[in-house]
């Protein structure tokens, strides 16, 4: 009967916790578009229109970004936000984490690699391959540095190594990181 109830479990608790994920994200960002609509204007609000918000607020300001004048301003907004301590910290953090993986076409595919070390094949993420912008000595153009994430997304660690002891794999960094994050289950490899 155990067995049952832990198959059973591992059955639903993926599905489960991605309704109970996307309604967390609905809820949230229905109270932070949708909210204030509701107080101001109750008569036209709905169940919903905070997405419906989100997205076209999220639609316009792409468009917005495209023009020059907003460039400087969002660039002006960049350099102020970077010379406070604390917040200069978590803005570049995220920051470069969105530009891992909006790498897309404009940049190489290959940032899913393999390194072999005596024998053993940890899979990492290319996530510099040129040192140009930091001090001598981090690392010389025949060097890349590779993230291996711990399984579980608990943490990693960045190696600086030379380029030819990677192997490029085939898999997109979402796969890579959903095989790494499960430690290689099965489904991950999918």
């Amino acid at each position: 009967m155990g067995k049952t109830i832990i198959r059973g479990f591992i059955a639903i608790a993926p599905l489960a916790i991605t309704i109970i994920l996307i309604m967390w994200l609905y809820n949230h960002l229905e109270a932070i578009f949708g909210g204030p609509v509701k107080y101001f204007f109750p008569n036209i609000y709905f169940p919903g229109l905070g997405i419906i918000l989100a997205i076209i607020i999220l639609f316009l300001l792409g468009l917005l970004l495209n023009n020059w004048l907003m460039q400087s301003l969002y660039l002006w907004f960049e350099k102020t936000i970077k010379r406070v301590p604390l917040l200069k910290t978590i803005y570049i953090s995220v920051t470069d984490l969105m530009s891992f993986f909006n790498a897309g076409k404009d940049k190489k595919k290959d940032k899913v690699v393999t390194v072999t070390i005596s024998g053993v094949k940890f899979i990492g993420l290319v996530t510099r391959d040129t040192f140009d912008d930091l001090p001598e000595g981090i690392g010389t153009d025949q060097d890349v540095a590779v993230f291996f994430p711990f399984s579980y997304q608990i943490g990693g660690v960045t190696t600086i190594i030379p380029r030819s002891m990677i192997q490029p794999v085939d898999f997109s960094v979402e796969k890579g990181l959903r095989f790494i994050a499960t430690g290689g289950s099965p489904s991950a490899g999918s």
